[in-house]
């Protein structure tokens, strides 16, 4: 597993903070909308976004290696992740096709 970033490398902000939003350009390009698990950068659902916490790692990473989808050694499939899982609102997770 690669080290966890102290700093998110868009908004800069530190572990367990929440990402920086701006009404104008969207803010954060890293952050997640916590409604559908997609970049809240590009939602355009009516609905509160809510606000996602830096972790030290990017989105959908720990989902993968939960899930067992790994390409390789700390590379996770993010592809799969987003085109076969269901995002879970109620536990921000991403669940595998049943």
């Amino acid at each position: 597993m690669t080290d966890p970033l102290e700093r998110c490398p868009d908004c800069d902000v530190q572990v367990g903070e929440a990402h920086e939003y701006d009404e104008y350009d969207g803010g954060c390009d890293v952050a997640r909308c916590l409604v559908t698990g997609h970049q809240r950068l590009m939602c355009d659902l009516d609905h509160d976004c809510g606000q996602d916490l830096w972790t030290g790692r990017w989105p959908g990473h720990a989902d993968c290696e939960r899930l067992g989808w790994m390409i390789g050694p700390d590379l996770p499939d993010l592809h799969r992740l987003y085109t076969e899982a269901m995002w879970d609102p109620s536990t921000r997770l991403w669940i595998a096709p049943a």
